[in-house]
């Protein structure tokens, strides 16, 4: 009997836990990617484990799919060549590796990247949506939506083509630590320079350097309300979240009173607004969007936050003492080493290895790339942590099109992707960011979308955008003739590890062949798209 690409589908799923999948999975033949809808955090009922038939783990493999947004042609092959502890240490200093041809092409097309707030706001206003004229070709608004789809594109663009894979991994894990919903009020504008001047510029660097420069983020200070944040009306949304969410953890034992105190030592801590002027009340835009202190909002009375006195008439000194002291504090060490553990390791953070970061952190007084060494270079890490992560759809859609050598000269259809799978750039409305667990993104419609994208993607469906699979074969040492022949050779190309038998004979039935027939080459695009879209491309 001839096995269907959603028996396949169905069929490996069942192998790695996901037995039982409902009757959605019909719809995979006649539900095209603009119908996809997203509910990622309607996950199943029951906590992920990783399956037990899978068998041992590729180190170098686990090293690209983490340190990098998965191999492209030829990756595999060269990290083998140097060794998984030298491609570490040569990610592990990304300003020694030349990306300028991708930072040229990002300049060219991308202006919003390098232009200051006043520049953003004053050429990117917000304007009334207006009705385009029909059949006419419209260049991209001057609106302050464009400025967030260009960081967006590039973020996607950076993640494809940058050779300097572990920073743009970095630079997302920084982003959802530090997230800030890019639709809110002048966030429009400012979290493309929150991108580039605090979590681009610190990625690396110390911790402490980080948190100030988030601290001093006029998109994080507009955000969390902290220009509300004035002496008698103390606004708490700021001072609540540097703790529970950016350093100390919920449970580390600060109180209401310390947010209450923390809140009184960030008033003033403000962002400066176009003035107007003259009678005409024209914008002028000069310093508008950079930080500002305010000495005259801000209460100068003596404080007590986290047991540290702050005398009367401290000024910006008073939020300055208790970002350092956050930084330097035993449960931020502990806090961000395990959330790095979690990010790169497993799910569940190896308590061993998160101490050891964590002692690395201390040490270091808070160097991220020492920590990052100690991680990467762990036995948790390289030898224990097949299949413990689950791509995100971030991560999915960006693996997926580097494995094919997808050649784009325009990324917004993948933007748009990731967006419809739930994880929009930059678009989380709430400050926890996207979570980082498998759980929270194996639901019915997240995975209906990523198969929907595989297909999509393999058939060369993704707008401006081409996928030459016939010269990725062509790449073959021998030629491929037998359906076995092009499954195994595939699988290799896209998974670097062979299939379980079970399995693979599946995905021979599935594409239509006998073992031993002939491939059939109009059957390539469904082969090489029922490969990416199952569970064993998901690990990451």
């Amino acid at each position: 009997m001839q096995v269907t690409r959603r028996d396949f589908l169905t069929g490996v799923a069942g192998t790695t836990a996901l037995a039982g999948l409902p009757a959605w999975i019909l719809q995979l033949d006649e539900s095209s990617l603009a119908d996809i809808t997203s509910s990622p955090h309607s996950v199943f009922p029951w906590q992920w484990t990783p399956p037990g038939d899978l068998g041992a783990g590729n180190p170098i493999l686990t090293a690209l799919n983490r340190l990098a947004f998965g191999p492209r042609p030829g990756d595999f092959e060269r990290a083998q060549k140097i060794g998984v502890d030298a491609y570490i240490e040569e990610q592990l200093a990304p300003e020694q590796i030349d990306d300028s041809a991708l930072e040229q092409r990002l300049a060219t097309m991308y202006p919003t990247l390098s232009q200051s707030a006043a520049e953003l706001m004053r050429d990117y206003p917000q304007r009334p949506p207006q009705t385009p004229t029909p059949s006419a070709k419209t260049e991209p608004a001057q609106t302050p939506q464009e400025v967030i789809a260009q960081l967006q594109d590039a973020t996607i663009l950076r993640a494809l083509a940058s050779r300097r894979q572990l920073r743009e991994v970095l630079v997302d894990f920084w982003s959802n630590h530090f997230s800030i919903f890019a639709g809110k009020n002048d966030c429009r504008w400012l979290k493309t320079i929150d991108d580039r001047e605090v979590i681009r510029r610190h990625a690396f660097g110390k911790f402490g350097d980080l948190l100030l420069a988030s601290a001093q983020s006029p998109a994080m200070l507009v955000y969390l309300d902290n220009q509300l944040n004035v002496k008698g009306v103390a606004n708490e949304n700021y001072a609540r979240e540097i703790m529970e969410l950016h350093t100390l953890g919920v449970d580390s034992g600060y109180t209401q009173k310390d947010v209450a105190e923390l809140a009184r030592a960030f008033t003033g801590w403000t962002v400066r607004p176009p003035r107007r002027i003259g009678a005409a009340n024209t914008l002028d835009y000069t310093d508008a969007g950079t930080f500002f202190f305010d000495r005259n909002r801000h209460d100068n009375a003596g404080k007590r936050v986290l047991g540290i006195d702050l005398p009367a008439n401290g000024g910006i000194n008073d939020a300055l003492k208790i970002i350092d002291a956050l930084a330097k504090h035993p449960s931020t060490a502990q806090f961000i080493s395990k959330k790095l553990v979690r990010r790169f390791v497993a799910d569940a953070p190896p308590d061993a290895l998160a101490q050891r970061a964590a002692q690395t952190f201390t040490q270091t007084n808070g160097d991220i790339r020492a920590v990052l060494s100690t991680i990467l270079h762990s036995d948790e890490f390289g030898k224990n942590s097949f299949a413990q992560k689950i791509k995100r759809p971030f991560e999915f859609v960006v693996s997926a099109a580097r494995a094919v050598d997808l050649q784009a000269d325009d990324v917004r259809a993948l933007s748009t992707v990731v967006r419809l799978m739930g994880q929009g750039l930059f678009l989380r409305p709430t400050p926890d960011g996207y979570p980082d667990v498998g759980t929270a993104w194996l639901n019915t419609s997240g995975l209906l979308a990523r198969w929907n994208f595989a297909f999509a993607l393999a058939y060369n469906r993704v707008p401006r955008a081409q996928v030459d699979l016939a010269a990725l074969i062509a790449t073959s040492p021998s030629p491929l003739k037998a359906t076995t022949q092009v499954v195994d050779f595939w699988a290799d190309a896209l998974l670097h590890r062979a299939l379980p038998d079970a399995e693979r004979q599946k995905l021979i039935d599935a594409i239509g062949g006998k073992a031993t027939a002939n491939f059939d080459p109009t059957r390539l695009p469904e082969l090489v798209a029922l490969i990416l879209a199952s569970p064993h491309f998901q690990y990451r």
